[in-house]
C-alpha cells in the first residue's frame, strides 16, 4: 500500500526498477503511439510512469522536449543495430538474415516504436524526413554497399535497385508491426475466445514475421540453381 500522500504506482513492478527518465521515455512512446502527441498530456505520462508531474518536468521541461527525446532515443537505437549486424555477420544470406533479424527484433521488442514512427511520419512529414535523413543515412550506405556487392557476385538480382529495395523493406517492416489491428482482423482465429488467446495470437504473429522475411529474401536473392539430375542408368542389353 502506498504511503499517505504518495503518488500511486501504476507501472509494472519490473519497469519501476528502471531509472525515472527511462520509464518516462517508455511510457511516452506507448502513449504517443496510441493517442498522438497532441492527444497525450504530460500529466497522463506522469501517471503512467507512477511519478508526479514535477518529477517528469525535471527530466523533460516540456512536452516538445519529451517528444524529441522519444524520437531521438528510438532512432539512436535503430542506428546502432544495423552496423552491429553488418560487422558481426559474414557476406550473403547470413548477413541478410542478421540485418533483417535486427530490424524485426527492433520493432518486435516494442511494437509501439513502429506505430509511433508511422504516426510521426504522417503527422510531421517534413521534420521526420530530415530527422531520418540525418540519423539513418550512414547505415543506409552500408546496407546498400552490401547489396551491390551481392549483385557483383551474382547472388542478388541484377535489376534490383538497392536503395529503393531498402526503402520498401523498412516501410514493410514498420507497417508489419504498426498495423497489427488490420492483420488481426483477417487472422484465422475466429470471433470467439480464440481471437483473444495469447498463444494463438503469438502463433499468428510468428507466421506473419516468417512471411515478411520470406518476401524480403526472395525479392533480394536469386533462386539457387536446381541440382543437376543424375544421368539415367543404361539398361543392360536384352
Amino acid at each position: 500500500m502506498s504511503a499517505p500522500g504518495s503518488e500511486p504506482e501504476s507501472a509494472p513492478a519490473a519497469a519501476e526498477q528502471a531509472p525515472v527518465r527511462e520509464r518516462c521515455l517508455t511510457e511516452a512512446t506507448r502513449l504517443f503511439a496510441a493517442h498522438g502527441v497532441a492527444g497525450t498530456s504530460l500529466s497522463t505520462v506522469a501517471r503512467a510512469v507512477g511519478v508526479r508531474k514535477p518529477s517528469l518536468l525535471y527530466h523533460f521541461p516540456s512536452k516538445d522536449a519529451l517528444r524529441n527525446a522519444v524520437i531521438d532515443e528510438m532512432l539512436d537505437r535503430w542506428r546502432e543495430v544495423i552496423p552491429r549486424a553488418l560487422t558481426a555477420a559474414a557476406g550473403g544470406k547470413p548477413r541478410f538474415e542478421a540485418i533483417m533479424g535486427e530490424v524485426v527484433r527492433f520493432f518486435a521488442q516494442e511494437p509501439t516504436r513502429a506505430r509511433l514512427l508511422t504516426r510521426e511520419c504522417l503527422d510531421r512529414p517534413d521534420e521526420m524526413r530530415e530527422r531520418l535523413r540525418r540519423q539513418l543515412l550512414p547505415w543506409v550506405g552500408l546496407v546498400t554497399e552490401a547489396i551491390e556487392l551481392g549483385q557483383r557476385e551474382g547472388r542478388v538480382h541484377e535489376d534490383l535497385d538497392p536503395q529503393a529495395w531498402l526503402s520498401e523493406i523498412v516501410i514493410l517492416a514498420a507497417g508489419h508491426f504498426s498495423m497489427q489491428t488490420v492483420s488481426r482482423a483477417i487472422a484465422p482465429l475466429g470471433d470467439g475466445a480464440e481471437a483473444e488467446d495469447p498463444e494463438a495470437l503469438a502463433a499468428w504473429e510468428a507466421r506473419r514475421t516468417a512471411e515478411l522475411l520470406r518476401i524480403a529474401q526472395i525479392s533480394l536473392f536469386k533462386p539457387r540453381p536446381a541440382p543437376a539430375a543424375a544421368p539415367a542408368a543404361e539398361e543392360p542389353p536384352a
